[in-house]
């Protein structure tokens, strides 16, 4: 079977942010399933806080070859942040017919459920396939120690839950695209 090419897009650029911690996790498992993955930093696409058209192509290349996506992205004040609409709004074809993951980021008891939400809708706009399978990380300021490891095995097995639906969206759709599926 084809090595699957599924990126982590970390939602945000903010100094001192909290779901770099669960952004890496991410990363981490699925390059231990052997799944070819980037962690995509919002940072590197930025410069004094102004997206700048130039900028935008390595990030089209990595989404070109990607067969999926994972978003993790924090909740700021019941919605996500500007540096994350700012990579999704930069790109369109490159996402198009492709499952993504999304994963909320919060210091409240929800999660990012919100984010969540409201994610999936500009993903379904971009002709994107978000699944129906998320994480949540409630609480993150205590869910990770200081050398950065998550502090609740129980995330493994719901991470775990959310990648099976993930790989399975992306192997059928990456099907689609090649032209395996016929209408």
């Amino acid at each position: 079977m084809e090595r699957l090419n599924i990126p982590v897009l970390l939602g945000t650029a903010r100094e001192g942010r909290a779901s770099e911690g669960p952004a890496k996790y991410i990363h981490r498992l699925l390059l231990e399933k052997d799944v070819e993955s980037a962690l995509i930093d919002p940072r590197d696409y930025h410069e004094k806080k102004t997206f700048e058209k130039e900028r935008v192509q390595p990030w089209a290349d990595i989404m070109k070859r990607a067969d999926g996506l994972v978003i993790v992205t924090p909740e700021y004040n019941h919605g996500y942040p500007g540096p994350l609409k700012e990579m999704l709004d930069a790109l369109y074809e490159e996402f198009a017919r492709k499952p993504v993951a999304v994963c909320g980021v919060s210091a409240g008891m929800l999660g990012g459920a919100r984010v969540v939400e409201q994610v999936k809708l500009v993903a379904i706009e971009l002709h994107m396939c978000p699944i129906r399978e998320s994480v949540y990380f409630s609480d993150v300021r205590n869910l990770f120690n200081e050398k950065g490891d998550i502090t609740d095995p129980g995330f493994d097995a719901r991470c775990a839950q959310m990648f099976e639906e993930l790989f399975w969206f992306t192997r059928a759709l990456k099907a689609g695209r090649e032209g395996v599926v016929r209408e």
